[in-house]
């Protein structure tokens, strides 16, 4: 349910500022993957169909993209407020007491900062490793994809996140202590 209180976009959904701008680049790259990934699989399957021969390395693009889109476009399906949720209870909440989940809501985001930031702190000795070690997903000498890049897509896009977990905190927060903008 929605709240008719929350159907504005949420603070810092502006895309004039350049925060927005990079959320919108970031989600337009997660669109042109999912593309690359459909002419992928639709490749594959001709070749399968046509030549009896798979395409090397599409499952393996496939899995890796997979992770990369949702990080790519993660950030601004929140900051447009289009993220999966289910507030029925706070929806109530806001209705007889605005404030109260004002400051859950502000909470609610700080606690998705928190964690957005420990899956970045916890992705980045990974990057290291697969940057520095050369790691490789596929079959040796037949395909081989870097892992690193996707894994600097993860990084990038989970700090994205989380700081739009804290610009939502913050939005929220400012309105709690009756200082929009």
């Amino acid at each position: 349910m929605n709240d008719p209180q929350r159907a504005e976009a949420p603070a810092g959904a502006s895309a004039r500022s350049w925060f927005g701008a990079l959320t919108a680049v970031l989600n337009v790259a997660g669109t042109l993957l999912i593309i690359v990934m459909a002419l992928a699989v639709n490749a594959d399957i001709i070749g399968r169909e046509l030549f009896s021969r798979p395409i090397a390395g599409v499952t393996e693009f496939l899995g890796l993209s997979i992770v990369a889109v949702v990080f790519l476009q993660m950030s601004n399906t929140l900051r447009e407020g289009r993220h999966v949720k289910n507030d029925l209870i706070m929806a109530w909440v806001a209705i007889r007491w605005p404030r109260v989940a004002r400051f859950f809501y502000g909470l609610f985001h700080l606690i998705g900062a928190l964690l957005m930031s420990l899956v970045v702190w916890y992705v980045v000795p990974i990057f290291r490793e697969n940057y520095a070690g050369n790691f490789y997903k596929g079959t040796q000498g037949v395909v081989e994809i870097p892992v690193w890049p996707f894994m600097l897509v993860v990084l990038v896009g989970g700090a994205a996140v989380a700081i739009q977990y804290l610009l939502l905190a913050q939005g929220e927060f400012r309105q709690l202590a009756g200082r929009e903008r």
